[in-house]
């Protein structure tokens, strides 16, 4: 067996590079080259902060702009402190300039409201989040706030914003219009319960160049659509249009015959009145208050009726009735009155009139007999209002009731109840001042006209109570009787007279009566002119007419000399005329 034979390589080192090491750098450099190209054109990455995701879905869920796609939702997660749900969205390239502090987002999705029904597209599509771009591009912004509902108007739009204050949680909506004279200028853009004020705050957006009609000057009060009101000056009804009455809104103005004012920064705040009408009654602050107490009924008369002094209106009702304060309501009621609280308003007279001058004029209107009675304001409603009158009590009249109640009686007794009850401490003042129940001055009352007319009604009845009506019902069951008697009697006869009419021999009887007629007729004709006995009578009457005449001389001669007929009767002589003087 041959011996094989060991050989050694001989290793020779190659001193340059492989070729093939330049598909590794090529690649290498195509990896970094992609990465710069992919980072270079890729667009932005923002973070979106929610309390509840509903709606959005990791890699599917589209951010859009004007209906346009700008970008997609990456990731969903809860924040580190579990209290917020963090969307991470990765924008396209180039929509960098949508990104700013006045950027708005909101979730897209169906929604039925007051202004309609929106997001209909999306039941299909699934809801998307819109992107509204501000206006303020030098400072760029990644990390928004996702709204719940889509914005009224961008943040800086041309306009004005204002905040109402009201105690109303159901006195507006978001969406709900902001009205001048009817026409729409404005949206109302957020709602918002402060608890520590406890009260609404509404934000309204009213858009340029109507802010310039938002003034220092204007009220703003809720639009309903349609007012109802039932008070002593009747009945007003207040309709406003269709749209107004489906969907509400706030009015604004000017009241009547104020300046237009300032126009107002952004964020002022105004209150937000129920009606019209109460920012009229809402303007009087200064006031004094009073005290009625009414021997009478109060119903009818409601807190807000007017106080009236000869149609011209001077206060308000403030309670009826007022029992505040009162030890003893049940025995002030029945022994002196039922107490209503008034407030007499300084600036429904005079704009520079004083509280202090308002009360001593009115003082001493009261020392001339200045009373407070009840009038009927609406006889479709039954509402009353106070009317202050001037009456013939006086003063004198009235301090001579000043012993009647005990001098150590405090603010909660009643110290008077009406006109004739009233008791004026001499003390207190020098010569007059009005006395006080809980607190406040008593004003005198005197009965109303309505009083009256109820008196008289209830003298009348008990007039009409003291007749003698069983007596006459007596007599009139006895009448009533006889009637009956009388009737029965009356039907008797009617059946007699219906049996007679019925015989036969009765009903023979016009024929015969006919014949006898008839015959009657024929025998006054022959009297007529022209039958031979009526021209024989007329001769025979002729005749004697003519015998008649004849006889006249004869008669005449009997009648002057009675013996004519035996002797001859003496002529007379001729007549001799007189012998001439």
């Amino acid at each position: 067996m041959a011996k094989t034979q060991n050989r050694v390589a001989a290793v020779k080192k190659i001193r340059q590079l492989s070729p093939i090491w330049i598909v590794p750098f090529i690649a290498i450099a195509i990896g970094i080259w992609m990465l710069y190209y992919t980072q270079k054109n890729q667009g932005p990455v923002i973070t979106l902060v929610t309390l509840n995701a509903e709606g959005i879905v990791a890699g599917k869920t589209q951010i859009k702009s004007r209906s346009v796609d700008i970008g997609r939702v990456e990731s969903v997660q809860l924040s580190e402190d579990l209290s917020k749900v963090l969307v991470k969205a990765q924008l396209d390239p180039g929509v960098e300039g949508l990104l700013n502090e006045d950027s708005q987002l909101w979730v897209v999705k169906p929604t039925i409201g007051r202004g309609g029904v929106s997001g209909l597209n999306t039941l299909l599509s699934g809801a998307y989040i819109e992107l509204q771009p501000g206006r303020k591009t030098d400072v760029q912004k990644y990390y928004f706030e996702l709204l719940d509902s889509p914005p009224i108007a961008p943040a800086d739009a041309a306009g004005v914003r204002v905040k109402l204050i009201s105690d109303d949680a159901t006195a507006l909506a978001v969406g709900d219009p902001v009205l001048y004279h009817g026409y729409a200028v404005g949206t109302v853009e957020s709602s918002e319960f402060d608890a520590k004020a406890g009260h609404m705050q509404y934000q309204l957006f009213v858009r340029a160049p109507y802010d310039s009609l938002v003034t220092d000057n204007v009220r703003f009060w809720q639009a309903s659509g349609m007012a109802l009101d039932m008070s002593a000056q009747g009945i007003r009804v207040e309709l406003a249009s269709i749209a107004t009455l489906l969907s509400g809104g706030v009015h604004f103005d000017v009241l009547e015959g104020w300046p237009a004012g300032d126009k107002v920064a952004s964020n002022t705040e105004f209150q937000l009145f129920k009606s019209q009408k109460s920012i009229q009654e809402g303007l009087y602050t200064e006031y004094l208050e009073y005290v009625l107490l009414f021997d009478e009924s109060i119903r009818g008369l409601s807190p807000g009726a007017p106080i009236e002094y000869k149609g011209i209106r001077i206060g308000t009702v403030a309670a009826a009735p007022y029992f505040f304060q009162l030890k003893n309501p049940l025995d002030v009621a029945f022994n002196q009155g039922i107490p209503v609280l008034i407030r007499l308003e300084s600036g429904r007279l005079a704009g520079d009139l004083t509280l202090k001058l308002l009360e001593k004029e009115l003082e001493q209107a009261v020392q001339q007999g200045l009373r407070a009675v009840l009038k009927t304001g609406s006889l479709l409603t039954g509402a009353l209002y106070v009317e202050l009158v001037r009456t013939e009590a006086k003063l004198p009249e009235m301090q001579s009731a000043a012993t009647e109640l005990p001098a150590d009686a405090d603010n909660s007794q009643v110290e008077i109840a009406t006109a004739d009850k009233a008791e004026f401490s001499e003390a207190s003042a020098p010569a007059f001042a009005l006395p006080k129940l809980a607190g406040h001055k008593l004003l005198p009352t005197s009965p109303s006209g309505l009083a009256n007319i109820e008196q008289k009604v209830l003298q009348v009845l008990d007039k009409v109570n003291q007749l003698p009506v069983e007596s006459v019902l007596k007599q009139s069951e006895q009448t009533l009787v006889q009637s009956e008697q009388m009737l029965k009697n009356a039907d008797a006869l009617i059946r007699s007279l219906d049996q007679l009419v019925g015989d036969q021999q009765v009903k023979a009887l016009p024929v015969e009566m006919q014949k006898t007629l008839l015959e009657l007729r024929r025998t006054m004709a022959g009297f007529a002119p022209g039958a031979p006995a009526y021209e024989k009578l007329n001769s025979n009457l002729q005749a004697m007419d003519q015998l008649l005449r004849d006889l006249q001389p004869v008669i005449k001669t009997m009648n002057s000399q009675s013996n004519a007929l035996i002797f001859s009767a003496d002529h007379a002589d001729d007549p001799e005329p007189e012998a001439s003087k």
